[in-house]
């Protein structure tokens, strides 16, 4: 059954409501085609369960596309630390964005270069992101990014990414966007990638 059409005022209900759900911080709603993302604040709380219930009572199917992604929070896993980002234009026209990551008190580091433009420059931001991720995990395990986009709500600017794993599954993360647009970015990947891969790496480590 497709979702039914919302005009704005309905699609701005459904997205107050959301955020009323326990945990949830932010909701944004995309019409066409239907997609939600939520940003919530912790992993612990229902949230998933909670607005598919909540979906449905507005008449969206069960595979309506929901997207969850979680702002960070003290934990005593490890997780891979965020050192810097930064973007130097090494001629007209391109740009080169460098990341900096800490992962068990070894610093990586990677680059990626293209062309220039706000938008692709966050992008590069992200793809040097994943690209040093893959040089602390030796090639064990992939992401790609799907997309790179800034969203507004409750005059709050947000940046989320969507990526997949090797095996096809989305994973979205998300930060507040600043000044440092290109630091935001690394820190989305992050939030996307560090609650998959903090057992992970764990586990990698203490079977070395």
């Amino acid at each position: 059954m497709p979702s039914p059409n919302m005009d704005a005022a309905a699609l701005e209900r459904l997205r107050a409501e959301l955020e009323a759900l326990d945990g949830v911080r932010r909701a944004i709603v995309d019409a066409d085609p239907f997609r939600v993302f939520l940003i919530c604040e912790r992993t612990d709380c229902p949230a998933e369960m909670q607005a598919r219930a909540l979906l449905a009572r507005h008449g969206h199917p069960e595979a309506a596309e929901l997207h969850l992604a979680y702002l960070p929070q003290s934990e005593a896993r490890k997780r891979v630390r965020f050192i810097a980002a930064r973007l130097t234009k090494p001629s007209v026209g391109r740009s080169l964005a460098h990341v900096q990551l800490e992962w068990a008190g070894q610093t990586f580091e990677d680059e990626v270069e293209g062309e220039s433009g706000p938008a692709l420059e966050l992008r590069h931001a992200a793809a040097a992101t994943l690209r040093t991720l893959e040089a602390i995990l030796q090639g064990r395990m992939q992401f790609s990014l799907v997309g790179i986009k800034t969203f507004r709500a409750f005059d709050t600017e947000l940046i989320v990414v969507l990526l997949r794993t090797e095996a096809g599954v989305p994973l979205v993360g998300a930060s507040l966007a600043t000044s440092d647009g290109y630091r935001s970015a690394a820190l989305a990947v992050l939030n996307a990638t560090n609650r998959v891969l903090g057992n992970y790496l764990a586990n990698a480590e203490g079977s070395a």
